[in-house]
């Protein structure tokens, strides 16, 4: 099969950018992990590391399973039915998984911290990890798994009403096991994140008894320079974390309908199915978005409606750890910038690579930093780039490896659905690969590009 030299050239800068900043940082990691054999036996035979690791598989499985079981309704009801409002509730759902870790870690001790507005104070608890991990994987087990049943025939329903199946009956003996692949997809995703959970945990539940390994392998790394420890903890990680993302490669390929029907599987709701779905994304609603609620509420009232708050924070006086409001913004829109820009020539890169190249081992290649920590990533960054620990472009770099697999998602499909008649017919009229790239593919892939962005930022 020939390939155009335009895809070449992207699939040398995808795999160069992989195998600089994300393939050696890790090895470094693995080569730092070996270089003693005594270390390797001392930390999986120590107790205290053992536990560590036996916590966060705990934490992750129950937060996964009481994930899935609170999103799970919803995702069927949003498969099932066509209402009025449904786009803006799935927005609405997906704002606390795009959100950052600490603006939401701080909504939640605007709820239910010392100071909280709700007067029960769950901070340092295991059940406040368990409900910080539900608020922000509910969008993402909703999505997958609304989207696959969405994608389903209604035919077998049609044939279940004529033989009388009640609803939980077609529930539980139709939809549950259609929906099974999409189900333990994002299931596995979910205790991908919970498992590698850092920010929810250092900020809401800092107790040593609360520690997942991601905590254990910043604390070792940073707080006690014991590099030869962390290194292999963040390698036991790595090894979780890349099977449970094999795995769950392996059944995204399932849930991908080889023949998808004409006609879609949601139907308008009766009166009574109306009430029940107003109360029901009501108060989901509701759940999801109390922290950023309270948030709001502690930010304007000291204890009366004020903006006392922001005034302080403007008028600050600087010190090393606070460099004024003002240069926080600045650095903040900097790194998101500079990071997006990069991760968005990058993504592409890996998508034209695999659309017009077919090099599709890229494919799987992209997904690489999502089996990656974004701790054992800086950990690796320390060790193979110590150059960049002072460097803007250490983050930048960091950031967009966690970034552009993001972008890349987002962009293939648009670039899969482009028309190959529209791209002969540029090649007939003697367009070259880079005009047609040019004049037709970066114009339409506009939109994507936007969404692309959007999360990269």
């Amino acid at each position: 099969m020939r390939r155009n030299g335009l895809s070449q050239i992207f699939a040398i800068l995808a795999t160069g950018f992989l195998i600089i900043f994300l393939v050696y940082p890790l090895f470094t990691i693995l080569s730092r992990s070996f270089e003693s054999w005594q270390s390797v036996s001392y930390v999986l035979n120590n107790p205290y590391y053992l536990e560590k690791l036996k916590f966060s598989f705990y934490q992750a499985v129950l937060s996964t399973i009481l994930t899935v079981a609170l999103a799970l309704p919803s995702a069927v009801y949003f498969a099932k039915y066509q209402f009025a409002g449904k786009r803006l509730i799935k927005t609405i759902f997906t704002i606390p998984f795009v959100m950052p870790t600490i603006v939401a870690a701080i909504g939640f001790l605007a709820l239910i911290g010392p100071n909280g507005i709700t007067g029960v104070n769950l901070k340092d608890s295991f059940i406040i990890i368990l409900i910080a991990h539900i608020f922000y994987n509910y969008a993402l087990v909703l999505r997958i798994v609304s989207s696959y049943l969405e994608s389903l025939g209604n035919d077998i329903y049609k044939a279940a009403d004529i033989l009388g199946a009640s609803q939980f009956r077609k529930f539980w003996q139709i939809s549950l096991p259609l929906a099974l692949p999409a189900i333990v997809a994002a299931a596995t995703l979910t205790f991908i994140f919970c498992f590698t959970s850092f920010g929810v945990i250092v900020i809401l539940a800092a107790k040593p008894e609360f520690a997942t390994l991601e905590v254990e392998i910043y604390r070792l790394g940073s707080s006690l320079l014991e590099l030869e420890a962390a290194s292999v903890l963040a390698l036991v990680q790595l090894i979780v974390i890349t099977l449970a993302s094999i795995f769950y490669t392996r059944l995204q390929a399932k849930t991908a309908l080889k023949h998808k029907q004409n006609r879609s599987l949601a139907t308008k709701p009766n009166n009574i199915n109306k009430i029940f779905l107003f109360f029901h994304f009501a108060l989901a609603a509701i759940i999801i978005l109390s922290p950023l609620i309270a948030l709001t509420y502690k930010s304007f009232f000291n204890p009366s409606f004020s903006f006392d708050n922001f005034k302080y924070l403007l008028t600050a006086k600087k010190t090393i750890s606070f460099p004024g409001a003002f240069a926080a913004i600045k650095n903040s829109l900097l790194f998101a910038f500079l990071s997006s820009f990069l991760s968005l020539f990058i993504g592409f890169a890996f998508a034209y690579a695999v659309v017009r190249g077919k090099w599709r081992f890229l494919d799987a290649a992209s997904l690489l930093p999502l089996a990656t920590s974004s701790v054992t990533l800086g950990f690796g960054y320390l060790i193979a780039f110590p150059s960049l620990r002072s460097s803007i472009w250490g983050l930048v770099l960091a950031h967009t490896v966690i970034a552009f697999p993001l972008v890349s998602r987002s962009i293939l499909p648009a670039l899969r659905s482009l028309p190959d008649n529209l791209i002969n017919s540029a090649k007939t009229l003697g367009k070259n690969n880079l005009e047609i790239l040019w004049q037709i593919e970066l114009p339409l892939l506009i939109p994507s590009f936007i969404t692309a962005a959007s999360f990269a930022f």
